[in-house]
């Protein structure tokens, strides 16, 4: 009996360790958001997986930016909650006129600053915008905030 006991304990601490390796990501590990680049695609996905957009503008120049890169944008909590979005990132110098169409811009092309990030419906309608540096925590407040918007 006490040798199916050790059996048995060997066996949930081998799976539990192997669930564990499998299951989490390691402390190490850089994690990515994955952003879509092409305004039409990122519509016609939301609006076919009925998901509501999040359109981060950028510049590789912004220093802001670049930190949102760096923290918020590689935060885990963020990452997950994101894949709840269809994900499109504009940069504003490669892309004026998008910027413009949702006055995304940078403040030098006359638009309310950058970083800034714009959510919409699946259906193309404005959500909630916010402007400037986001921490993780604070993202992920307004993201909720988006979703149950969507759920209204």
């Amino acid at each position: 009996m006490k040798m199916i006991i050790r059996i048995y304990i060997l066996a949930v601490i081998i799976t539990s360790m192997f669930s564990s390796c499998t299951n989490q990501r390691s402390a190490g590990e850089k994690q990515q958001m994955v952003w879509l680049y092409n305004e039409g695609k990122a519509l016609q996905m939301a609006s076919e997986q009925r998901k509501p957009v999040m359109i981060d503008f950028m510049a590789t120049w912004c220093p802001p930016c670049q930190r949102m890169e760096d923290s918020t944008f590689s935060d885990i909590r963020v990452i997950d909650k994101a894949n709840l979005f269809i994900r499109l990132r504009i940069d504003v110098d490669k892309y004026p006129e998008i910027a413009d169409k949702y006055n995304g811009n940078a403040r030098k092309y006359g638009g309310t600053g950058i970083p800034n990030i714009l959510f919409l419906s699946y259906k193309g309608s404005p959500l909630k915008h916010i402007v400037g540096y986001q921490s993780a925590g604070n993202l992920t407040a307004v993201m909720d905030t988006v979703l149950t918007l969507t759920r209204l």
